[in-house]
C-alpha cells in the first residue's frame, strides 16, 4: 500500500533556519513562532514539528549566526591583516540592528547558561579560525613565536565589545591597529 499524505518537502527545514536567522538579524529576540512559520512560508504546526519551543529555536540560531565565517586575510603583513579584520568587525558592529542584538543576547546569556555556553564556545571557536593571521606574523618575524594568542585576540574582542555594548564610539581601524601592535609608545 503506498504511504499516505503528502511527500515531505526537503526546503522546508532550510526556510524555517532562513527565516528563525533572518528574524533574529532584523528583530533581535522579540519574534514568535507564527512570525517564523510566516517568514519561512510553512504553516505553524511545520515550526513547532522541528522546535518545541522557541527557546530551543533561538539557541540553534544563535549556534548557527556564532559559526558564520570569519575571512582570512592574506596582506602580506600583520599590519594589514589586522587593519582588515579591525575594518570587517567595525563595520558588523556598525550594521543596523547588531548592536541591540548582542545587546538581547549578552543579556540573554546572564540568565540562560546554554545562551552563554554558545557566546564563549562559538567566539573562541572563531577567533582560532582567524589565527593563521597570527601564525603567519609569527612565521615572518613580526610576532614573537611565544605571544600570547589568546590575549592578542581578547584585548580586541573584548574592547570592540565593551565599545559595541555600551554604545560607546569606535575608534577608527588604524588607531586600534597601531594600539594593538604597539600600545601607546610614540612611532
Amino acid at each position: 500500500m503506498p504511504p499516505r499524505g503528502r511527500k515531505p518537502d526537503p526546503t522546508v527545514d532550510h526556510r524555517i533556519r532562513q527565516a528563525a536567522t533572518g528574524l533574529m538579524l532584523s528583530q533581535g529576540l522579540d519574534f514568535t513562532m507564527d512570525d517564523v512559520a510566516a517568514a519561512a512560508g510553512v504553516g505553524r504546526a511545520s515550526v513547532f514539528r522541528r522546535y518545541a519551543t522557541k527557546r530551543d529555536m533561538l539557541l540553534e540560531t544563535m549556534t548557527g549566526l556564532m559559526d558564520t565565517h570569519v575571512a582570512i586575510p592574506d596582506t602580506g603583513s600583520l599590519e594589514g591583516d589586522l587593519r582588515v579584520v579591525v575594518s570587517d568587525t567595525l563595520a558588523l558592529w556598525r550594521h543596523p540592528g547588531v548592536a541591540p542584538l548582542a545587546k538581547q543576547v549578552h543579556g540573554e546569556a546572564g540568565r540562560d547558561p546554554a545562551v552563554a555556553e554558545i557566546i564563549r564556545t562559538g567566539m573562541r571557536t572563531r577567533m582560532e579560525r582567524s589565527w593563521v593571521v597570527y601564525e603567519r606574523a609569527i612565521e615572518r618575524g613580526e610576532l614573537p613565536p611565544n605571544v600570547d594568542l589568546w590575549l592578542l585576540t581578547d584585548m580586541f574582542a573584548g574592547f570592540v565589545a565593551y565599545r559595541g555594548l555600551l554604545d560607546l564610539p569606535l575608534p577608527e581601524p588604524e588607531e586600534i591597529v597601531q594600539v594593538l601592535l604597539h600600545g601607546f609608545t610614540p612611532a
